[in-house]
């Protein structure tokens, strides 16, 4: 008898693999192809683009045996379109068709079971680094200016020989006055000693580092380059809604998943109007809605204090109440896993 497991594979915490052990088989296939099929929906069978009406075998990435059984590792091509619950799994060269309760395996590509409608562009080359230190912002400081030369002072005025003299005292103070006469207008005649002053040196205008503040505009950057350079997740978030309204909705995306990442409660909100299937715009930028994942981002958006999530919140557990009264058997687990 061949039981069927499945878990998430440790080996790639990010999500989007899973391993599928076959208990009871004891050597791997000829032929590891394999059928997975859901019960209950027009679109039962799982195929390399989703969920479609015709038959289709799926390979896995590669097969390995164990002590416990055989191993099959499927990646994001399979693990991306399925959500927790129970399907169908078949092996026909191993002659195994069980059913078998799918885990919750976190998706990679941005959606359980939901691929993007658009392939996303290839990432940038990574940009050089910045020099520790830019020579332009360094601040050259002058020479301080040499002190003036001090002022020579006037020659006293040369005073009368104290020695004995023949002439008489009125001749003396006579060339007494005619020499003070003369000296007053030398000394008036004569221009001030300028004082010759070293120009002011001019410093280079100081520029600021790169980092020193946020550019102007984000427009114009790739993804990864508005994550860094954004002051604040707030301003991610802002740029991720400008691009959204561009119709660029593969960097709106990525952009309001790091905001919330970094606890941006609206960003929240706005990933799970992405997957709510209430209102759901195909290509913006998912082609089917995912309720399982529009949940879990509205019930942590609450948790983080945005009361904006509460009314879609509810809508969306409206639509899940009417799609288990409909029989579909993933709501209920859906709204078992997501609300209290």
């Amino acid at each position: 008898m061949t039981i069927l497991r499945a878990a998430a594979d440790p080996a790639h915490p990010e999500g989007g693999h899973a391993i599928v052990l076959l208990q009871g088989v004891t050597a791997p296939p000829a032929d590891p192809r394999f059928r997975i099929l859901r019960e209950g929906w027009a679109k039962g069978t799982l195929g390399p683009d989703g969920w479609q009406v015709g038959d289709a075998l799926l390979s896995p990435d590669r097969v390995e045996p164990s002590p416990q059984g055989v191993r099959l590792y499927l990646g994001p091509r399979v693990v991306d379109w399925l959500e927790a619950g129970p399907v169908l799994f078949a092996l026909p060269s191993a002659g195994v068709q069980a059913a078998l309760f799918w885990p919750d395996v976190p998706p990679l590509h941005g959606g359980s079971g939901h691929s993007i409608a658009e392939p996303s562009r290839a990432p940038p080359p990574p940009r050089p680094l910045l020099p520790a230190k830019d020579p332009e912002a360094t601040i050259a400081v002058a020479a301080p200016s040499p002190e003036p030369p001090p002022l020579r002072a006037a020659p006293p005025p040369v005073s009368a020989s104290r020695g004995n003299s023949a002439l008489p005292w009125a001749l003396l103070l006579l060339l007494l006055a005619i020499g003070a006469g003369g000296a007053w207008w030398w000394q008036s005649g004569r221009e001030a000693p300028q004082i010759a002053q070293a120009p002011a040196p001019t410093l280079p205008p100081v520029r600021p580092q790169q980092a020193a503040q946020p550019p102007a505009t984000l427009d114009g950057l790739t993804v990864p380059e508005v994550i860094e350079r954004a002051p604040s997740p707030a301003a991610i978030a802002t740029e991720a809604a400008r691009r959204f309204d561009a119709g660029r909705y593969d960097d709106a995306l990525l952009l309001w998943e790091a905001a919330a990442r970094a606890g941006h409660a609206p960003a929240i909100t706005r990933l799970a109007g992405l997957y709510d299937p209430v209102g759901f715009a195909p290509g913006r930028p998912f082609r089917d809605p995912d309720p399982r994942q529009a949940a879990r981002h509205y019930r942590d958006a609450v948790a983080a204090g945005d009361a904006a999530a509460a009314e879609p919140r509810a809508r969306l557990r409206r639509w899940l109440d009417d799609r288990a009264q409909e029989g579909d058997r993933n709501a209920p687990l859906t709204i078992e896993d997501f609300w209290p």
